[in-house]
């Protein structure tokens, strides 16, 4: 099935936009989950919030769960967002039902 739509927003509860992206056309397809439900994401930070430890990722498609975009993203444990900067380019692991950073390395350090 595939939508036009002229803009397409992510929210998480309490209806804070973590997501935009201006594509006129959305393809919807069921995605193949890996077996230990983490998704493998590579992008750069863009933000970090010092107070929950979230990070803000432009990144590359992320193969069987969503496009390229900027991403507001939580982090679990927390002090995984101390090892990285604005202008990292990182790789990480992703729950893919909770869209919740579980593990992280600094591939490319901000220049």
């Amino acid at each position: 099935m595939t939508l036009h739509l002229e803009r397409v927003e992510a929210f998480f509860p309490g209806d804070h936009p973590v997501a935009g992206f201006p594509h006129t056309q959305l393809l919807l397809v069921e995605a193949q989950e890996p077996s230990n439900g983490l998704y493998r994401g590579i992008g750069v930070v863009t933000a970090i919030n010092p107070a929950t430890g979230s990070l803000t990722i432009n990144h590359q498609k992320i193969e069987g769960l969503m496009p390229a975009m900027e991403m507001l993203f939580q982090v679990d444990p927390r002090t995984l967002s101390d090892h990285v900067k604005p202008g990292d380019k990182v790789e990480f692991q992703l729950e893919g039902k909770t869209y919740t950073i579980r593990d992280i390395k600094v591939i490319e350090p901000a220049k």
